[in-house]
This record gives structure tokens, sequence and C-alpha cells, in this order.
């Protein structure tokens, strides 16, 4: 196997080292660099954050996607895709208030969940919107598969009354 020679500029910031010297802060740099990038990789599976493809609790097809995001210290989801196009246009007719009518398409429906886990790969102490009754719920986001599926359960009063889901991470394209 042919010597790594370090950059130019490892080079001059280590001018009076010597050549093995100077190898070996190349490898230690590269090896940095490659577990803060793991380290990343890792923790963007290991948060809620993300694109969520939701699934019809009766067909079992998916309806939509939903953007998870960190805002003002908590969590965020909203509609940001409806994958029937004849469903595309739907209004929230059963919210109350100022969502009374509003487009689904754009609505936050998971809002005030916490940032920290409250259990491993447990997050809670937000609401979500049932777009289709309007109520609202408690929520509580559970990640599974490493990441690749959440749980969201929305209950009322205690997590054992209520319904889960199970929504699909979108790969990032």
């Amino acid at each position: 196997m042919p010597a790594l020679t370090p950059p130019r500029a490892l080079s001059r910031a280590l001018p009076h080292t010597s050549e093995p010297h100077r190898r070996s802060a190349w490898r230690h740099a590269a090896l940095a660099w490659m577990l803060s990038c793991l380290g990343t990789s890792a923790w963007a599976q290991s948060s809620p954050a993300g694109e969520w493809q939701t699934i019809d609790d009766h067909s079992g097809k998916a309806v939509s996607h939903v953007v998870v995001k960190e805002v003002g210290g908590v969590l965020q989801g909203s509609i940001t895709r409806i994958l029937d196009p004849q469903k595309a246009t739907l209004k929230c007719e059963a919210c109350e208030g100022p969502l009374h009518d509003a487009p689904v398409l754009g609505l936050a429906i998971i809002q005030g969940v916490g940032t920290q886990p409250t259990e491993p790969q447990t997050w809670e102490g937000g609401r979500i919107l049932d777009p289709k009754s309007g109520r609202n719920y408690r929520v509580r986001l559970r990640l599974k598969d490493d990441g690749q599926t959440m749980e969201v359960r929305g209950y009322i009063g205690s997590p054992y009354f209520g319904r889960t889901q199970t929504w699909h991470r979108v790969p990032a394209s």
C-alpha cells in the first residue's frame, strides 16, 4: 500500500515534526472527521426530526408526509404532502376556532412535544390534531427500527386510552 502523504496545509502547520508524526497527525484528523460525520448521521436517526410518511389506520395505505422539526425549543410537525391528488385541497372542516376550514396541506398537527427524550427513544409533552375529527390529543412519539419507523400515539388522559399509528421515515433525497 502506498504511503499516505499529508495535505500541504497540514505539512505547513506541522513544520518541525518528522514525516511519520505528520502522517500520524493526518490519520488522527481523518479519523476525527469520519467519527464526527458518523455521529451526526446517528443523531439524525435517533431524533423524530425529519420527514415521515403517514399510514391510514383502515386501508394501510400511505396518506401523507409530515415534516417534524424543532421550532422554538419544541418539536412541531406539519403536513407537507398529501399523496392522493384528489384530496390535496381538503380543508379541516371538523376543526374548531381559527383552524376551521383551514387547508389540511400545511396544517401543523404536532405541537409542543419536548425535544429531550422522556424515556429512551420516546418524546412526549405535546398535542396532536386529527384533521378528520378535528380533535386534539396528547401525543407520544417513539422511534423503532433504528429510527426508521415512529409510533405516534394519540391519547386522552393516559397513554392506555388512545390509538397508535406507525409512520415511516422518508429517505433523504
